[in-house]
């Protein structure tokens, strides 16, 4: 031990008390001890990205791009179900409006998609009244009909409640 106090103290600046608490705290490593005096941070390790080839980073950018477009494409098709899911309760609730109005009218015979056709003089306010020969014109208003979607069974509608 004496030896390496002596080395310490002969190629650092340290007294034989500081070389000997660095032997110490070096667990009686000189060459630690010595590297310490001369850089401080010697052992910590400064961490180094590999070096990736033009392929690896070509690849990697590739990835990362897709990954993005991907993100895209799924939260596009999250919005249009939300959109389309609101569009059918929307609908949902003007032919419930539809059928609690149509109880206060019972004369009233449009009953969507079923029957798409009424009466003149008929005095419920929602429904557009007789339909034209050729299927183009309804007579209270001047709508167009609109071709029934198979998204909703009205066949599945409660007829009290008018819930799915």
């Amino acid at each position: 031990m004496k030896g390496a106090i002596a080395l310490i103290v002969s190629q650092t600046n340290y007294t034989e008390d500081e070389a000997k608490e660095k032997l110490i705290k070096w667990n009686y490593d000189y060459m630690s001890a010595i590297k310490e005096y001369l850089n401080p941070n010697f052992n910590k390790k400064e961490k180094k990205e590999p070096v990736k080839s033009l392929n690896q980073r070509t690849m990697n950018e590739i990835r990362h791009f897709m990954d993005d477009v991907n993100r895209g494409y799924e939260k596009r098709k999250k919005q249009e179900e939300y959109i389309k899911i609101k569009e059918q309760e929307y609908k949902h609730k003007i032919y419930l409006q539809f059928l609690n109005e149509k109880k206060k009218h019972p004369k009233c015979q449009f009953d969507p998609p079923k029957i798409n056709t009424c009466n003149k003089e008929c005095t419920n306010p929602l429904c557009p009244g007789e339909l034209s020969a050729d299927n183009k014109m309804y007579s209270k208003t001047n709508i167009m009909p609109e071709p029934p979607e198979n998204n909703v069974d009205v066949n599945e509608l409660n007829e009290d409640t008018g819930e799915l």
